[in-house]
């Protein structure tokens, strides 16, 4: 029989009854648990829209290419993290911003380029 704190997560995340829950092991439980939590990472995952900020843009220009970025099924954020897949550079870039950009492994483009590349 699983702990009770096992117990308790498995009932919360999972369609067991608690009779099939009760009849566990805590390393069946475990199982169960990582399975589940793959499992819903693989939908996140699947489900994600490509991230992509602007840096270096005017006001009104980078609400124009965060509608352009929204049309073609990207999601405009306002700052670099490590799940930024692009980076575009309008004339007056941040040079943090770049940089950290690269760290993440995010494309760096300059607007001409995104322009094409997402056409």
């Amino acid at each position: 029989m699983p702990s009770p704190k096992l117990i308790q997560i498995l009932r919360s995340r999972s369609t067991l009854s608690d009779e099939q829950i009760i009849e566990l092991t805590d390393e069946q439980a475990w199982e169960l648990i990582y399975e589940i939590d793959a499992r819903e990472k693989s939908e996140r995952d699947a489900n994600r829209k490509p991230t992509v900020c602007f840096t270096g843009f005017n006001k009104a220009d980078k609400a124009a290419m965060e509608a352009i970025a929204m049309q073609r099924g990207l999601k405009p954020v306002q700052g670099v993290s490590m799940s930024l897949d692009y980076l575009v550079l309008g004339e007056t870039p941040g040079a943090t911003k770049i940089s950290k950009a690269e760290e993440a492994g995010a494309k760096v483009l300059h607007a001409h380029e995104f322009e094409q590349l997402f056409q």
